[in-house]
């Protein structure tokens, strides 16, 4: 049964994937009026999970927030279809696997940060019992919250998306302006 569920992750984030690789920019689409900042804050609060950044590096953490109460799993898709669970019930864990917040406790957070270099999770891999480094390479990580997460309609789960680049951020470095 493992198995078939560990194969039904990958499916799960093709199907949550899909409509990114069928954007076609070349075509016209009808203007949608501008989003004002309350506007964006409503849809915000409508969301089940959202993140405010966008990308993040190799080293740099970020809140994913969420709109109160919580379903009790949480889980990650690296950009190399490898699934994680990042949050569970305890009592659900095997060897040395463990959440990163237990279900019990998560259900009522509103806020949870993840460090990119040092979160590991359950990576949902027969054999392995042991977390493992979730952050290990560049690309869009897609974040999953549900009662279940193991489902064939990607409606049933909510999503946020960050985009997290494996190298440290650049350095930005400022001119000097003599003012006489």
């Amino acid at each position: 049964m493992k198995l078939a569920i560990s194969l039904s992750i990958p499916l799960a984030a093709l199907l949550l994937a899909a409509p990114w690789k069928m954007h076609n920019p070349t075509l016209s689409l009808p203007a949608l009026p501008a989003q004002t900042p309350a506007t964006a804050e409503a849809s915000k609060q409508a969301a089940k999970i959202w993140t405010d950044v966008t990308t993040v590096y190799k080293g740099e953490s970020f809140a994913l927030r969420f709109s109160t109460p919580n379903a009790p799993y949480l889980g990650v898709i690296a950009p190399n279809g490898r699934f994680f669970y990042v949050v569970f019930p305890k009592e659900n864990a095997e060897g040395k696997l463990t959440p990163l917040v237990d279900s019990e406790r998560f259900t009522t957070m509103n806020t949870l940060n993840i460090h990119t270099g040092q979160i590991k999770a359950d990576p949902y891999t027969y054999g392995v019992y042991e977390n493992q480094p979730v952050f290990t390479c560049s690309g869009t990580y897609t974040f999953i919250l549900g009662e279940n997460l193991h489902v064939d309609d990607p409606t049933l789960v909510s999503s946020a998306h960050i985009q997290y680049v494996h190298k440290p951020r650049p350095a930005t470095t400022t001119a000097s302006v003599a003012m006489n």
